[in-house]
């Protein structure tokens, strides 16, 4: 009988998801940019590797995009490199929301900022 992975592993990925204990439920609008196209979509939780954006954009394992929040009010917006690592498309009667998870790939310091001003917006 085949091993299967438990639902706490991903394949191929060399880790299991014990990194969700440090993630921070969240509700901010970002915007994510892919190449030439621009969408929006919903920061829903957030650790120090990555963000789950809900959006009904369907994008690609392993598309670069860069997430912006202006989560400030000065306009100037916060951005950081991500990497589409997995996607959840739209099915109906599914309670879970469609969306992507995105590792920072950019440097630690903007992923950071970007981590921090995210928390700053779930706060107020």
């Amino acid at each position: 009988m085949p091993i299967r992975p438990s639902a706490r592993t991903r394949i191929g990925s060399g880790r299991t998801d014990s990194g969700r204990a440090s993630r921070v439920a969240l509700e901010v609008p970002v915007r994510l940019r892919g190449g030439t196209a621009l969408f929006t979509g919903v920061a829903k939780n957030l650790g120090p590797g990555g963000v789950f954006v809900a959006t009904i954009r369907l994008l690609g394992v392993g598309e670069v995009v860069t997430v912006a929040l202006d989560a400030r009010g000065d306009g100037q917006p916060v951005e950081a490199l991500a990497e589409v690592r997995w996607c959840r498309p739209f099915i109906e009667l599914d309670d879970l929301p469609a969306g992507v998870g995105l590792r920072f790939i950019d440097t630690p310091l903007r992923a950071a900022v970007l981590s921090n001003e995210l928390r700053r917006a779930r706060l107020s």
